[in-house]
């Protein structure tokens, strides 16, 4: 039996999806709430990662935690990708090399994040 994921008449499983990036970001003061954890498998080397969706002004992104923001979060105190259900997060934007075209561009950084029950820096 097919399944929505297994179904090749569309386009919509591939491509669908709004990612947050640094043009969403104004300020390190934009807060954006976690509305739901997932984990998706990287192709590139098969392992597990976190997904977050996140909600600012009403407007739903998905941001795929990669292991630097992952780090960053477990240095803050955030004991498990789940714990970040609620929580805020405001990003700082920084300059990254892209690993396929070696160019620098504009990516993010988690600058901060305040769990629904306490404040973390």
């Amino acid at each position: 039996m097919e399944t929505k994921t297994d179904s090749l008449d569309s386009w919509d499983d591939f491509i669908a999806g709004n990612f947050l990036k640094a043009i969403n970001v104004d300020s390190d003061k934009d807060d954006f709430v976690v509305t739901e954890v997932s984990q998706y498998t990287d192709t590139k080397d098969n392992s597990r990662r976190p997904r977050l969706t996140l909600e600012r002004n009403e407007i739903e992104y998905n941001f795929d935690l990669n292991k630097t923001n992952s780090v960053i979060l477990k240095e803050k105190g955030v004991t498990n990708p789940k714990a970040l259900l609620g929580a805020k997060l405001y990003f700082k934007k920084v300059l990254v090399r892209n690993p396929t075209t070696k160019a620098e561009v504009e990516g993010l950084r988690i600058a901060k994040v305040e769990l629904p029950t306490e404040k973390i820096k």
